[in-house]
């Protein structure tokens, strides 16, 4: 008895029964995969926190010398003159013959022991003034920090230190000969002066590059540029040249989820990534620095800064890595949940047939529409709802005209895709809430809820047109089809739901008198024709 009780209760209630049922699995597997989900993105975000820590820290490196360098330039430039040593090296500036570009090709050696970078600059040697002896005497004497910074920095990446003057000469370490490169009119042209320059950076910030390729050989790159401003006069930009193969190497150096690190710059370029994947959508590259991941269809992605560079690091996580993880995180819950599944598709299947059997009960086998008896049902319940409630409904009653002639002259199975043809096309045409009944033969009635009588009429117009202008010469019929349709609404003298039908019902006979294929209404009073 109390299994009996239980399988009707079952029964009776299976769509409270599948909604808990469904409540408790999708609570089960939403815990783990919660957890699972949120762990996953704490171990990615760890990750890139890492990768930005080191390219920080290789940055930091880079702009602590270039700090140190540039203190030390502006000092000399604001009070030294060059020493003796310096002034010695200048000396050796010779021009190439037929050459307008003067070089220190011939590589001298400072008293230091040191050797010195190369300087080159258009014009010719001799005929330099003494302001720019001063200036290049200056920047040789930078030549200690310079290849400290160098030697320290060149194993991260950078492949050149060098300091380019107003005055048109470059001063590049380490030595690379003139006939390799040497200051051209072309080398103003190149961003890390352009950028440097009073008319676009008055304030004399830091500014990085774009991308580009070395013209001395070393491959794409990008510059850190300092311009040099003394007593208020620009006199030139000091210079790192930072190699894209080791900000590549900085961001696989670290042991990754199955996701992608690009490292963008501020002209949104994508400087390296952490693989070999390229950047999935163009689009990704004009993203802010966000706080949170923001999910898309295909990924979650989250954009971090890069210190006050100006450049961010950009994290693109698959969307099937995550739901690896989550499915990994949910494997403790699975096995309750396909029980519980098992149960929930019993009851589902339960539901379903019932449905299935309740749906071929109120609805006409062949062209889908409502039947008789579940027309009669909607009525009695659209005409309460009037009555409680004050809301109006129109019925719009279709005859298809000359239908037996399709029948007798094409046979039964044209005549049925006629009818299901005019079914599914009122379906396309009318709202989600209206409805479409057959009441038997080719006769049929559109039930439209909320609906005054000239919307009714509307919809009965379009539905005619429509139907009149299908290609029916497919199907073998000579003429179009069409359809008499009449419309009437609810009113307050109705005693019965049946007198609205039996009002659509008159109007649509008189439209079949006044010639057929067009549209009457109906109401209180004289009769209206349609189109």
């Amino acid at each position: 008895m109390r299994r009996m009780w239980l399988g009707e209760t079952v029964l009776d209630h299976q769509s409270a029964f599948r909604s808990g049922l469904l409540l408790l699995i999708v609570l089960l597997l939403l815990s783990n995969g919660w957890f699972a989900y949120s762990r996953a993105l704490s171990l990615a975000n760890q990750y890139a926190h890492r990768a930005v820590s080191s390219l920080e820290q290789h940055f930091d490196g880079i702009d602590g010398f270039i700090d140190i360098i540039h203190a030390d330039a502006v000092s000399e430039l604001k009070q030294g003159d060059g020493g003796q040593d310096q002034q010695a090296v200048l000396s050796w500036l010779r021009n190439a013959p037929g050459q307008g570009f003067y070089a220190l090709d011939a590589r001298p050696t400072l008293a230091s022991g040191l050797q010195p970078g190369n300087l080159t600059g258009l014009g010719q040697a001799a005929a330099l003034d003494a302001a720019a002896r001063h200036e290049m005497a200056v920047v040789l004497g930078l030549t200690p920090m310079m290849q400290m910074a160098y030697q320290h920095l060149g194993e991260h990446g950078v492949d050149w230190v060098y300091y380019v003057s107003a005055r048109q000469f470059i001063y590049l370490y380490p030595f690379t000969p003139a006939t390799s490169y040497h200051y051209s009119a072309n080398t103003p042209q190149g961003q890390f002066w352009r950028l440097a320059e009073p008319a676009v950076n008055p304030r004399g910030q830091r500014v990085i590059t774009p991308v580009y390729i070395d013209q001395a050989g070393k491959g794409p790159m990008l510059t850190i540029s300092q311009p040099v401003w003394v007593a208020g006069q620009f006199r030139g930009v000091l210079c790192m040249d930072v190699g894209l193969n080791t900000l590549n190497q900085l961001l696989r150096q670290l042991d990754a989820p199955a996701g992608s690190l690009y490292l963008l710059n501020r002209q949104n370029q994508v400087v390296a990534t952490s693989d070999d994947h390229p950047l999935p959508q163009e689009n990704l590259q004009l993203l802010p620095v966000m706080p949170t991941y923001a999910a898309s269809p295909t990924a979650h992605v989250r954009v971090y800064a890069l210190g006050d560079s100006g450049m961010r690091v950009l994290q693109f996580l698959p969307n099937y890595w995550l739901a690896l993880e989550v499915t990994r995180g949910c494997a403790p819950g699975v096995v309750a949940a396909v029980l519980l599944w098992l149960a929930l598709l019993l009851l589902t299947r339960t539901w379903q047939f019932n449905r299935e059997l309740r749906r071929l009960s109120e609805h006409d086998a062949l062209t889908g529409a409502l039947n008789h008896r579940a027309f009669q049902s909607l009525l009695a319940q659209l005409y309460q709802d009037y009555q409680t409630q004050g809301t109006v409904f129109a019925l719009v009653m279709v005859d298809l005209d000359h239908f037996k002639k399709v029948n007798d002259s094409h046979g039964h199975a044209v005549g049925d895709t006629v009818l299901k043809v005019l079914v599914r096309l009122a379906l396309r045409l009318l709202r989600n809430e209206d409805r479409v009944a057959r009441l038997g033969g080719e006769e049929f009635v559109l039930v439209l809820p909320a609906t005054d009588l000239p919307d009714a009429m509307k919809a009965a117009v379009r539905l005619r047109l429509q139907l009149e202008k299908l290609h029916w010469s497919k199907l073998g019929l000579p003429e179009p089809v069409t359809a008499s349709m009449g419309c009437a609404v609810v009113l307050p003298d109705d005693r019965h739901a049946s007198d609205v039908l039996k009002r659509a019902d008159d109007a649509m006979y008189r439209a079949k008198q006044e010639g057929r294929n067009r549209v009457c209404l109906h109401w209180q009073g004289p009769a209206a024709q349609g189109n």
